[in-house]
């Protein structure tokens, strides 16, 4: 996995957190990803010096405009895959992290032929 697609898991985590609690920490990040608060903090640094994640004086965070879409990509892409191992019979217990699994294994471009592909399938 790329430094990218672990932040990617971060702003998603973000994302999803932000939508069920108004207010999101470090520390739930790290309960919500099991890992731990230094790599948290680390994941962290790297989003905020590229401008996806603010922290408010409380230690809040909240994404960004370019975060929040970053987000929302990875979200999509992660459910798509999900979406079509479920559609291919997989048990949903197996299909939601085998389809977070192909979401960080597969790059943008894939993701969007495959998309195009399966939406509209040439004949063979």
């Amino acid at each position: 996995m790329d430094k990218s697609t672990a932040l990617d898991r971060y702003l998603s985590a973000i994302l999803i957190l932000s939508e069920r609690y108004y207010c999101v920490r470090a520390v739930d990040v790290a309960h919500y990803l099991s890992c731990s608060k230094a790599a948290v903090s680390v994941s962290l640094k790297h989003l905020m010096r590229e401008e996806l994640v603010h922290p408010d004086e409380a230690g809040a965070l909240t994404l960004t405009t370019a975060g929040a879409d970053r987000a929302r990509r990875y979200k999509e892409k992660c459910a798509y895959f999900t979406d079509l191992l479920l559609k291919a019979g997989v048990e949903p217990s197996q299909a939601a992290p085998e389809g977070e699994a192909l979401c960080r294994a597969v790059g943008d471009d894939t993701y969007q032929a495959l998309k195009a592909y399966f939406e509209n399938p040439v004949a063979s």
